[in-house]
């Protein structure tokens, strides 16, 4: 699969000059081969690749984030999907639901989701809390958060409709019940696997209603998802129980932390993501009117901001602005959104040596030069003046821009390219020719 996409990378870069800028069209394939080459396992996707050391001679991954990043790769195989109706990117959707169900079973207790999962008789180096599975034949990370939940069930609500097979909707659906089953018989908790309530793991009201508001929204993701894929009554009344009679839809437009974003530390850029990841399904599946405008009047919030201070819009957030423009109707963002997609740097994500090992492989030269202009004091660094980061949307775009001329421990994939790129596909905003 790897080797058919590289022919069809190989043919977009021959088509044109061999020299950068890349259409956003290559930049994606670029950024997906890579992504199959080096950062998936049986279509679990990998975080953060640590290069060989001293004290190794393997390559190994840090694994805090593989479920939330699956899934958030998940929803893009499956807009892209859509878009293209290739027999190549459906079954590498398949990859990924089949490592989704691992990552949902593999703690052997039921809707425990875990973190990561890795094979026992392949060498690796992580931080965390791993155990083994029943089987043996698996070892998993465990203190599951709200943020794995929030990206695993973007995932499966996004393949649901958009690339699995009738088989594979059934497992979705059974999966998503054990997740949304365990928060809700748990008294809105996760409970891991020693007994105890996970870190990360509160939706219940005197958490989600007074410290991390952003967790009512998250449960209403999850609830509204969850009756979506199975169609359980169940979850319906949960959902309405916690959104009208519980006010968390009321909760909800407030979810998003304000402040002053030139302050280090004011904002939880990490959580925007969340928010959005959280917005998507809520306003692709609500209907009632009155929670669709709470909803609305969140995501409002989140993009425009207060009268106090902004929202996301000034960042240039390609996914933020797609969303934005899907539903809100607001399409002021999307120029700027795509000008981040075709700023994109390489080198925010990879070393030097593996850019000129695709220079050599695929004939185009990286110019490393910032094309964007230089931002005025107080505005968002564009993306081509950052420094690297595993994930360019969960950075703090107002910090000042750092150097990317040296080599790191750490490479890092385009799982966010990608996310932003096939929404703006799928929704019609970003055309192939771009």
């Amino acid at each position: 699969m790897i080797r058919l996409y590289m022919v069809a990378l190989l043919g977009m870069l021959a088509a044109n000059a061999v020299a950068e800028p890349f259409s956003l069209a290559q930049k994606a394939a670029l950024f997906e081969y890579d992504m199959q080459k080096r950062f998936m396992l049986d279509g679990q996707a990998l975080c953060k690749l640590k290069r060989p050391a001293a004290s190794r001679d393997f390559v190994a991954y840090n694994m805090p984030d593989n479920a939330y990043m699956t899934g958030i790769y998940l929803g893009a195989l499956s807009m892209q999907y859509a878009v293209t109706q290739e027999p190549e990117v459906r079954a590498k959707a398949s990859k990924s639901i089949s490592a989704l169900h691992l990552l949902c079973t593999v703690s052997g207790k039921k809707g425990l989701l875990a973190r990561a999962a890795w094979p026992v008789d392949k060498p690796m180096e992580d931080d965390g809390i791993w155990r083994p599975s029943k089987d043996g034949a698996y070892t998993w990370r465990g203190d599951v958060s709200s943020d794995q939940m929030d990206g695993v069930f973007y995932g499966y609500a996004l393949a649901y409709d958009l690339v699995a097979t009738e088989d594979e909707k059934q497992a979705i659906a059974k999966n998503v019940a054990a997740l949304a089953d365990h928060v809700i018989e748990n008294d809105l908790r996760i409970i891991g696997y020693d007994g105890k309530v996970t870190a990360w793991g509160k939706y219940y009201p005197a958490y989600a209603k007074s410290w991390e508001k952003m967790n009512a929204l998250l449960l209403l993701q999850l609830l509204k998802v969850a009756h979506h894929v199975t169609g359980a009554p169940r979850f319906d009344e949960a959902y309405r129980h916690w959104a009208i009679d519980e006010g968390y839809a009321k909760t909800a437009v407030n979810a998003r932390k304000m402040g002053n974003p030139s302050r280090a530390g004011a904002i939880n850029h990490s959580d925007d993501v969340l928010l959005f990841l959280g917005y998507y399904p809520l306003m692709l599946y609500e209907t009632d009117p009155e929670l669709r405008r709470l909803y609305t009047d969140s995501m409002v919030r989140s993009w425009s901001g207060t009268e106090r201070f902004p929202g996301v819009k000034p960042e240039a957030n390609p996914y933020y602005a797609f969303c934005a423009q899907r539903f809100l109707n607001d399409p002021s963002g999307v120029a700027a959104g795509i000008d981040t997609l075709r700023w994109f740097p390489l080198d925010m994500k990879w070393n030097h040596d593996t850019i000129s090992q695709y220079e050599q492989e695929f004939g185009f030269t990286h110019d490393p030069t910032p094309q964007s202009p230089v931002p005025k004091e107080g505005e968002p660094v564009p993306v081509d003046r950052r420094h690297k980061s595993w994930s360019a949307w969960v950075m703090d775009p107002y910090a000042p821009g750092g150097s990317r001329t040296e080599n790191s421990p750490l490479a890092f994939n385009g799982h966010d390219y990608l996310m932003a790129y096939w929404l703006g596909r799928y929704a019609g905003l970003v055309d192939a020719e771009h």
